[in-house]
């Protein structure tokens, strides 16, 4: 398929002549994305992905394709942004182009994602003078996957947040938000130690509306990439409200404003910051989060006190 791009997309994105001899699908937060290519090892999800692979017959939300390409050469569109790390965004067209680079596989991008403005379409490529055929299986590699359901997200349709979510046997929810060290793991380990819960994620937590016969509600969901405690869970739940998380010297709870509960769960969120297209909608969500949802700050001991604490809460 050519390349070539236009004032609007690219040629041929989506022909639906491509669609490979294989495909394979998964769903992170109800977002179902379909990965054709020409082999099997072009559409493995991985073991990340694996608990997340989905049979439903539902139109999928995201479409991509898996292709090989000779050589990957960096070109010149604008720069909008760079992870400092592996990757790096950029304008394309009016879609996105991240190239994902790293010293050990030489100073050309290993691995190309193409996405349309609405991140509903998607094309990866693979550099076949970095990568071997026995490689296929990294197309969908971290950070790919994720970054590819973040700004799909970001368009109104929910948010990622740092978070560790947990669900009770009689259904009841628990999230805990917080910076890198604030304590998530810590906390997943000790819920699972004392209490019969599911951990969703005990690094990071996907919040989605739905709509219902009561109104607008909001659901929180595992995903893939978990932290320190590894867990991870396709499963979701309903919100009741939402625990900031820091370290402290006592088990102590603190109410906060909807002004303070939007800035400090914004920060701790996987927005794409760097237009405002993505930061809008997501602004405007944790705005209507907080008008439904309690939001308290919650700085704990890790013990089994803080466990004792949140279950003898009542708002």
């Amino acid at each position: 398929m050519s390349l070539a791009v236009t004032s609007g997309w690219v040629v041929n994105t989506l022909n639906s002549s491509f669609p490979g001899r294989h495909r394979s699908r998964f769903a992170v937060a109800g977002i179902h994305v379909d990965v054709w290519g020409d082999d099997p090892e072009s559409v493995d999800l991985g073991p990340q992905l694996q608990p997340f692979l989905s049979d439903s017959d539902r139109d999928e939300d995201i479409e991509l394709q898996v292709e090989w390409s000779r050589t990957i050469v960096p070109d010149r569109g604008r720069e909008v942004f760079h992870s400092g790390c592996l990757w790096s965004a950029h304008e394309f067209g009016d879609g996105f182009r991240f190239d994902f680079t790293t010293g050990h596989l030489g100073r050309r991008p290993y691995k190309r994602l193409l996405v349309d403005r609405d991140f509903r379409h998607a094309r990866v490529l693979l550099n076949r003078e970095c990568l071997t055929a026995e490689d296929a299986g990294r197309a969908l590699e971290y950070p790919l996957d994720e970054l590819l359901i973040t700004h799909h997200l970001s368009l109104g349709r929910g948010v990622e947040l740092h978070g560790c979510g947990m669900v009770r046997n009689d259904g009841e929810s628990f999230l805990f938000v917080g910076h890198s060290g604030a304590g998530k793991s810590t906390t997943a380990r000790l819920w699972t130690e004392h209490v019969p819960v599911e951990v969703l994620s005990d690094d990071r937590i996907i919040i989605r509306p739905v709509e219902s016969s009561a109104g607008r509600l909001f659901h929180m969901h595992g995903t893939p990439w978990h932290g320190e405690a590894a867990f991870a869970s396709p499963g979701r739940a309903p919100l009741r409200r939402i625990f900031l998380l820091e370290h402290g010297t006592e088990n102590r709870l603190e109410r906060l404003s909807r002004s303070a509960a939007v800035g400090e769960l914004l920060a701790r969120s996987f927005t794409p910051f760097y237009q405002p297209r993505f930061v809008d909608p997501v602004l405007a969500l944790l705005e209507e989060i907080v008008a439904t949802l309690p939001c308290y700050r919650f700085q704990f001991v890790p013990d089994q006190s803080a466990v004792e604490r949140i279950l003898e809460f009542h708002d």
